[in-house]
């Protein structure tokens, strides 16, 4: 099966979704994943996202995913750490706490996960380090085999999604953010004084703390196109970089607009870019 991993959106959706339409089309794709970061536009009043535009992207994304998953097409919508904060009502960059509400129905109707498997790496926002596995999974990989280690992007995809399934319960039945809060901790990398969780880590984070014999898939830190980074973890871990449609300050694109494709049957993972599928990527509206 041939699987496409969008990066970072950005309230982009009126331009990326597009091109991921044609990408199923001309490649002949059988799933979609997202990585997350939906909503909050850079711009010069990142603190003041305008409520409208912010909905309308969003709006748009959920008749796409309905309408994508109809044609038998699977699609997989990843949370962001833009996203998250309308989860824990918490502000911040570009944050706008008019929008709970209508932001958290949203994100419901879609069924945001935290991770995903492809091909054999994980996808998550912002990537998976051991401290995060070790504190909030309870998985020590000091412990595990050398060179054998028990889990698989499979299992902790859905050791992930388990704990992030739990801490919403807790949150929306009994009123306790604890558990969801792990999800949204922030390492040095990004600002933070915590521990790197998935939706923060950085990627210079991720190639020092990242899982032992765990490939990984991550949006989050722009880059030009998408591409394996050059830094390998300590056990010659990989890792594949896909944020491409953020822009600056400006609206300028910082990136190509590419995504990733990966087939699981030759285990060809490459860069797609929009004109490969009939497309253009302008970078802004």
């Amino acid at each position: 099966m041939r699987t496409i991993v969008v990066g970072d959106m950005h309230q982009k959706q009126h331009l990326v979704l597009p091109i991921v339409d044609n990408a199923i089309r001309f490649l002949g794709a059988k799933r979609v994943v997202l990585l997350g970061d939906y909503c909050d536009d850079y711009s010069p009043d990142r603190d003041e996202t305008d409520a409208e535009k912010l909905l309308r992207g969003l709006e748009y994304q959920v008749d796409w995913v309905d309408c994508t998953r109809n044609r038998g097409v699977q699609v997989d919508v990843l949370l962001g750490n833009h996203d998250m904060q309308y989860l824990v009502e918490r502000r911040g960059p570009g944050t706008n706490l008019n929008c709970i509400v209508p932001v958290r129905r949203l994100l419901a109707q879609m069924n945001v996960r935290m991770a995903a498997a492809v091909d054999g790496w994980l996808a998550t926002h912002a990537g998976l380090t051991s401290q995060f596995a070790d504190i909030v999974l309870e998985i020590d990989d000091e412990a595990e085999p050398f060179g054998k280690p028990s889990y698989s992007a499979e299992s902790l995809a859905a050791r992930l999604n388990a704990a992030f399934d739990h801490a919403l319960i807790e949150m929306f039945d009994h009123g306790n953010d604890e558990e969801l809060l792990l999800f949204n901790l922030c390492g040095p990398g990004r600002g933070g004084i915590s521990i790197p969780g998935p939706l923060w880590a950085s990627t210079s984070e991720l190639t020092v703390l990242g899982m032992p014999h765990l490939d990984q898939i991550v949006g989050h830190t722009p880059v030009y196109s998408v591409h394996e980074l050059e830094e390998q973890g300590f056990s010659g871990e990989r890792f594949m970089a896909c944020d491409t449609f953020s822009t600056d300050f400006d609206f300028r694109p910082l990136g190509d607009g590419s995504i990733l494709l990966a087939d699981d049957e030759t285990h060809e993972m490459r860069a797609v870019i929009p004109e490969e599928v009939d497309c253009e990527w302008a970078g802004t509206f």
